[in-house]
């Protein structure tokens, strides 16, 4: 079971693959609604971990998040590292330009709160959205 959104101008593409243990979110988060936005994503993951892959990821590839989102992605990876146990690995990869030091110092943040886990920083080289949507 997978459930895909495209990306938009306020948020981003998303890719939850249950089957496979792979969810993912790229480009910008600035949904209007925060809450709306993200409560049908935490019903997913609840499924997911009810029989969760062997090995689970979790990929966060964001360009920029406003104030709001910050709080809902927080509790998101959240319901990640609480649910690590013997039944499945988490990894969590918070990919972010190799110039964005922004992100690099929210990602560095994210991995001391969520230390209890695997949380894997890595540099990508990709154009940016804001400069695709123009």
């Amino acid at each position: 079971m997978a459930f895909e959104l495209d990306m938009m101008e306020k948020t981003p593409q998303i890719l939850f693959d249950l089957n496979e243990g792979y969810f993912s979110f790229t480009g910008v988060l600035m949904p209007e609604d925060a809450f709306g936005f993200f409560d049908p994503l935490f019903g997913y993951i609840k499924v997911y971990f009810k029989n969760p892959k062997p090995e689970t990821k979790l990929e966060v590839s964001l360009e920029y998040f406003n104030t709001s989102s910050s709080r809902f992605l927080y509790q998101f990876m959240r319901e990640f590292a609480d649910n690590k146990s013997n039944k499945t690995n988490i990894t969590i990869i918070w990919k972010y330009e190799i110039d964005d030091e922004d992100m690099e110092e929210v990602g560095k943040a994210f991995k001391l709160l969520f230390d209890q886990i695997t949380f894997e920083m890595v540099t990508v080289e990709r154009p940016r959205v804001f400069e695709i949507m123009g």
